[in-house]
Order: C-alpha cells, then sequence, then structure tokens
C-alpha cells in the first residue's frame, strides 16, 4: 500500500491505513501542482512564482527554500520520499503515492466506464477548501477546475446513449453538477430530462423540471407569477444567482418523515436544473454544506445568493416539514412555508408539496433580483458589509465597533448602500444599549444613519426597523409600533424585524404579544443571535415567569448583557445567593452602574412593568 494524496474536496495526505498525516501544507500544493501536471519536473523558479505571487522574487525564493527544508524533515519523519530537489527543479518519485487525480487522467477503458469512474470521483471541487495563496495560483486552481467539468462534461456526452439502468443514478447526478456550473448548457439539460423520463414511473422530478421548463404559473392557491427566471440586459454578462437546497437535519434520519422530507428536496433540487438563469448546487454538495459549522463563511466562499433551509418539527404525534427561502445578503427569510406530514396521505400529497416549494423558489428569486444586484455590484463594498453584519451578532463592545469600521468601508466604496447605513444605525444603538449610560448622541446617530437607509431604499426593511428601534428608547412608542409595521409589511418573514417588533411591545408594556411574536422569530431563525433570547427572557420576565426567563437567557452565547435580568429574576423567586452573583458579575463589568440612572433608561411604557422590574432588582441587591 502507498501513500494517497486527496486533492478533491479537503486537501489532505493519507498513508497506507487511511489517516491523515502531517505535512507542511505549501508541501501539498507542490504536490498537486506535480500531479496535476502529469508528474513532469517542475521548475523552482515556477514554483515559486505560482506559490508567492504577491511578494518579491527573491523573498519568493527564499520562502520556497524554507518550505523545502519542512519538506525534507516530514519526509524523513515518514520514512518517505515523495519529492525530491535539485538546484533547479523539483521532481515528485513515481509510484511514492497515488492520487484521486488518477481516475481522472486515466483515458483507459470503454466510454462508459471512463464516464463512471470520472463521475463518480468527481464530486466535489479541486482544492475546494484551501484558502487562497495569491491571483497566481487561484487562477491555475480554477484553470483545474474547468478541465475537470470540460473532462465531466465530455464523458458524459459520450455515455449518456449508453448509461441506462443501475448508471442512471451517476448520469442525473453529474448532469446537475455540471447544470450548477452552466444553467445555460441545453446538451446536459436533455440528458438530465431524458434520465428523468426513464425512471420508470412519472417522478415528481421530472413533475417539477417539465413545469418549470414551460414556465408554468404556480399553484393556484399562491398568486400567479412565471417560474422561470428571467435574465435581464444588464451593461455586463451577470452571473445567475446561486441556490443551495439544504436537506433537513433530522436526529431521527431513518424515520419516515425523514426519508421523506430528504428525498422531497432531492426531487425539488433536481427538478429546478430547469431553470438556466439559476444556479442550483447539486444535493451531494448541498449535503455536505449543511455539515459545516461556520455556514455563513461556506455561503461567502461558494458565493452562495440564497438558501433553502429546512428542518422537521414535531407536532404533538405527527411532524411537518418547515421550509424557508434565505436571501443571504442581508439574512432575510423572503419566503417561508410548513407542511404537514400526515402519514397516510403523506406520499398523495407529495408532488403538491415538492410543486409550491419549487414554485415558490423560483418567483421569489425572480422578484428579489434587483435586490441581490444592489447588494452584490460592489464586490468590496459587500464583502465589507458581510464582515460588519458578522460582528453585528456578537453583543460586546470591541465586536460593535469592528462591525461599524466594516460598515464604513462599505459605504467608501458605494456610497449609497442602503444597508450599509442601516448596519451603521444598529451598531450606535446597540453601544448606546451595552455601553448603559443613557448617551442620547449615540441614538441620535442612530435615528440619522436609519433615516438615511430609508431615503437611499424605501424597501429596506431593516432602515425602518431601526427607526423603530430608536423611536422605541426614545419612548416614542406609537411611532416604533408604526415603523415596525412597516418593516414586517415590506418583509413579514425577517426574523430580524420581527424580532424588533417582539422588542418594541415587551418595553410598551404588550410582553404577551411581545413572546409570542419573539417565538415566531425564533422559529423563523432558531439558531438565533443572542438578542432573540434576552428578549424572550425580558418578556417572559414582565409576564411573571421567572425560571422561563432564566431558560432563555440560558440559550445565549454570551450571557454578560443580561446579567441584571438574570439578578431580578433570582431575585423574585427568593434566591438571593444566586442572584448576588448577578449583581457582583454587572459592577464588574459596571463599576459606576446606578440603578437611578439605569432605571431611567429602560423604556418601559406603563409603570407596573417599570415597578416590577424595579423590584427584581432590590431584591437582588442593586
Amino acid at each position: 500500500m502507498t501513500y494517497r494524496l486527496q486533492t478533491l474536496g479537503r486537501l489532505r495526505l493519507l498513508n497506507e491505513a487511511g489517516r491523515e498525516v502531517a505535512f507542511p501544507e505549501k508541501g501539498l500544493l507542490i504536490l498537486c501542482l506535480a500531479i496535476a501536471n502529469g508528474h513532469r519536473e517542475q521548475s523552482r523558479a515556477e514554483t515559486a512564482r505560482l506559490l508567492w505571487d504577491g511578494v518579491e522574487p527573491s523573498q519568493a525564493y527564499v520562502n520556497l527554500r524554507k518550505t523545502i527544508s519542512r519538506i525534507t524533515a516530514q519526509q524523513t519523519e515518514l520514512g518517505r520520499t515523495f519529492l525530491t530537489f535539485s538546484q533547479s527543479s523539483i521532481l515528485v518519485n513515481a509510484g511514492s503515492l497515488t492520487s484521486d487525480l488518477d481516475a481522472v487522467n486515466d483515458e483507459g477503458g470503454d466510454t462508459l466506464a471512463r464516464f463512471c469512474r470520472i463521475a463518480t470521483v468527481l464530486r466535489d471541487d479541486f482544492l475546494k477548501d484551501a484558502r487562497s495563496h495569491g491571483r497566481a495560483l487561484d487562477a491555475w486552481i480554477n484553470r483545474q477546475r474547468e478541465r475537470h467539468m470540460s473532462l465531466l462534461r465530455e464523458s458524459l456526452l459520450a455515455a449518456a446513449p449508453a448509461a441506462a439502468g443501475k448508471h442512471r443514478e451517476l448520469l442525473k447526478s453529474a448532469a446537475m453538477r455540471l447544470l450548477e456550473r452552466s444553467p445555460s448548457d441545453e446538451e446536459v439539460r436533455a440528458i438530465l430530462k431524458s434520465a428523468l423520463e426513464s425512471e420508470g414511473r412519472h417522478h415528481d422530478a421530472q413533475v417539477i423540471f417539465d413545469s418549470v421548463s414551460l414556465s408554468v404559473p404556480i399553484a393556484s392557491n399562491q398568486p400567479s407569477a412565471p417560474v422561470e427566471v428571467l435574465v435581464r440586459d444588464d451593461q455586463h454578462q451577470r452571473k445567475p444567482p446561486r441556490l443551495v437546497l439544504l436537506p433537513p437535519n433530522a436526529e431521527r434520519a431513518d424515520s419516515a418523515a425523514a426519508i421523506f422530507a430528504s428525498s422531497l428536496i432531492e426531487d425539488v433540487t433536481i427538478g429546478l436544473c430547469a431553470l438556466r438563469s439559476v444556479s442550483v448546487i447539486a444535493p451531494y454538495t448541498a449535503a455536505q454544506i449543511g455539515l459545516q459549522a461556520d455556514k455563513a463563511n461556506t455561503y461567502e466562499r461558494h458565493t452562495i445568493s440564497y438558501i433553502l433551509d429546512t428542518r422537521l418539527t414535531d407536532e404533538g404525534d405527527r411532524q411537518s416539514l418547515f421550509a424557508q427561502l434565505i436571501f443571504f445578503a442581508n439574512d432575510e427569510v423572503i419566503w417561508a412555508d410548513r407542511f404537514n406530514l400526515v402519514g397516510d396521505g403523506l406520499m398523495r400529497s407529495r408532488r403538491g408539496i415538492a410543486h409550491q416549494i419549487a414554485s415558490a423558489i423560483a418567483s421569489q428569486v425572480e422578484q428579489n433580483e434587483a435586490a441581490r444586484h444592489a447588494y452584490e455590484r460592489n464586490g468590496e463594498s459587500y464583502r465589507s458589509y458581510l464582515l460588519g453584519q458578522r460582528y453585528l451578532k456578537h453583543l460586546n463592545l470591541p465586536e460593535i465597533r469592528r462591525a461599524r469600521k466594516s460598515f464604513r468601508e462599505a459605504l467608501g466604496g458605494q456610497r449609497d448602500f442602503a444597508p450599509a447605513m442601516s448596519g451603521l444605525a444598529r451598531s450606535y444603538f446597540v453601544e448606546w444599549l451595552l455601553t448603559a449610560r443613557n448617551d442620547r448622541e449615540l441614538l441620535m446617530l442612530a435615528e440619522s444613519h436609519a433615516r438615511e437607509a430609508v431615503a437611499a431604499d424605501e424597501t429596506l426593511a431593516s432602515g425602518y426597523r431601526e427607526l423603530g428601534v430608536v423611536k422605541l428608547y426614545l419612548r416614542e412608542f406609537d411611532e416604533s409600533v408604526e415603523f415596525h409595521d412597516r418593516a414586517e409589511e415590506l418583509s413579514p418573514h425577517y426574523a430580524n424585524v420581527i424580532a424588533s417588533y417582539a422588542d418594541t411591545l415587551v418595553q410598551a408594556s404588550r410582553p404577551g404579544e411581545g413572546l409570542q411574536k419573539i417565538e415566531a422569530a425564533i422559529d423563523l431563525n432558531p439558531i438565533a443571535p443572542d438578542e432573540y433570547f434576552w428578549t424572550a427572557a425580558g418578556a417572559s420576565y414582565s409576564l411573571r415567569r421567572y425560571e422561563q426567563a432564566l431558560a432563555y437567557i440560558d440559550r445565549m452565547r454570551d450571557r454578560t448583557p443580561a446579567d441584571r435580568l438574570s439578578a431580578a429574576s433570582w431575585g423574585m423567586l427568593g434566591d438571593r445567593r444566586k442572584a448576588r452573583q448577578f449583581v457582583r458579575k454587572t459592577f464588574d463589568v459596571h463599576p459606576d452602574f446606578d440603578l437611578g440612572r439605569w432605571m431611567a433608561i429602560v423604556p418601559f411604557r406603563e409603570e407596573w412593568q417599570k415597578e416590577h422590574y424595579r423590584e427584581g432588582l432590590k431584591k437582588a441587591g442593586f
């Protein structure tokens, strides 16, 4: 047995037992260069230029010499010599290791055997998870990927007439992989359609495929709209949006409902491949994306614009499938629905559910394309905005100020970028909240930027949301409700808007309504930011459900901002020892905390709610 280099997906070196072994990252990349280039001898100068194109040539040579030293030391430790080095060249030793690219480069066998070999291997992109090492290497990696897709397409077209029966699933997955890259490839689409037609039954995926191909109206219980996404004539050819449909991650993955839901989503994915101007991520890749811990970074890296998030939920003695279409640029839910999975009627309802989901996705993506263009027309501004959004999820001052810096950078490249203005408004409000000093200037800055956001884009829900938040803490409750009403009208499934509206209702002394709203927001966004649970805890406290309040606080990643509420809850429960722990923590963070000043900030509309909170804080020991 020999060592094996894995280049498709995550780059790594595996030993004879299939276990990953340590090897310098640049050394692995040098192995990739050599194997992809047919094991030919490589020039040291060319290798240095590719791996360190952002530095002076002399420094690149120094870096290469250091890398060679580390490679040599590691090869000695492993007792293997994969690479040998001369003064001017680098050579891979033949037979020292195998690679997953061997199957791609092997031209042996008949057309069907070659297709099966290539399609089985090329499920993942070449060096998919490799971080950027400079423009030269990135361009080389992209050329390799394009070559792989060309080989896959060539082998698919050649083998399609003979690929039947047991090879049909492989043929479909290869066709979807190619359509993911090139949605307008009619030859590949015809092969996928033919494969669906030969399923032996009127497959649900085929029904969706045929319906979107013909641009039929969506289901009668929905507003009529064409399903096909339109291509707009811009000055430059715009890339089609990328869409990923995530299968539900059910704890009971082998249950009938989980199996049904997963196959349903796969059918919808296949059917949506009929769209010419949407790039649909193939099911295999979608499943891998669903397993990633940092999904936001994954979506950004793969330039994904839309995510269909699905999950199974228990409702007593039955389950339902919850589906929501998220616009990644601003984390907005632009469509959501829940489908009951009733045992006896499950398969009978499958086609109707699949058609509703596919039709809603296609029509909502079409309607949202102008918004996507507004977000993505300046790449650097968009990246700065996304970074700011990520920082905003953390309720601490350093992260909030980083977010503000990123939003300002976004506006530096695109002065009329309303989402960044809205982000700036949010950053000033959160700083006002965290510092607890009732600094009116911060609220005024938040209001100013929120009004700028609304003026720049009247359809932007987040601008109205920020205005509603500021008005709440200025104790202008009716105006706060009015702005939140407008925001929810613009984006009825936008979890962040609903969460802010919930906070307004709680502070406006309507905690029961507020709790209902925040629970709806958490349902839309179950891996919610801390502020959702903080709002839910505040509503629960006002309803005298102190243990429930503490349970919501326990779901926060950083519970520090809710220390005062924790103290009050334990105080009302009569546990003075626990309450004092949170009193001490509050003074650790805010040494100058004063109960009177804090109660002057808290914007409860009615006196009963304020006195109830004051009572808890006093019982806690403030």
